[in-house]
């Protein structure tokens, strides 16, 4: 088995050099790098989205708890006024993150190569955004609830 193995070695070393170098003329570097770049900044936007969502249970949970301790308190407003103003924001924080998510294009089709690098630029300012809301809302509601 391994003599079939060297004999085969060279042979695909030499396919692979001319993989390599039988390629893209060199004036396509810069399309080259530009899409990977896009490549590049698409994933990035992608990985802060699903940071975030690994958040969204976290934020029905303590919907939930919100909710519960909001009943709870009943006829009492002014005590059950700092549970629903959590409960807000954890609504908007998951409102937040299914707007962008049925708003997002990946397809981005149609869109030159400029125009996605300012597309996934200005929807990771955005996807930022949802994320900092989202653990700003788990935050003050896990410190409200008494949760670590």
């Amino acid at each position: 088995m391994y003599k079939h193995l060297i004999r085969m070695l060279p042979l695909a070393a030499v396919l692979a050099l001319a993989a390599c170098q039988g390629g893209a003329p060199a004036g396509n570097s810069a399309a080259v790098a530009d899409s990977l770049l896009v490549d590049s900044l698409a994933q990035q936007v992608m990985d802060v989205h699903d940071e975030g969502m690994a958040k969204m249970m976290v934020i029905r949970r303590l919907k939930t708890r919100v909710t519960e301790v909001t009943d709870s308190i009943g006829a009492s407003k002014k005590a059950a006024a700092p549970y629903m103003q959590a409960g807000t924001l954890l609504d908007s924080a998951n409102n937040a993150m299914n707007t962008w998510m049925h708003a997002y294009d990946m397809k981005m089709e149609g869109k030159t190569t400029e125009e996605k690098k300012a597309y996934l630029q200005n929807e990771m300012k955005k996807i930022s955004d949802v994320k900092d809301l989202m653990l700003k809302s788990i935050a003050d509601a896990k410190q409200l609830l008494k949760e670590e």
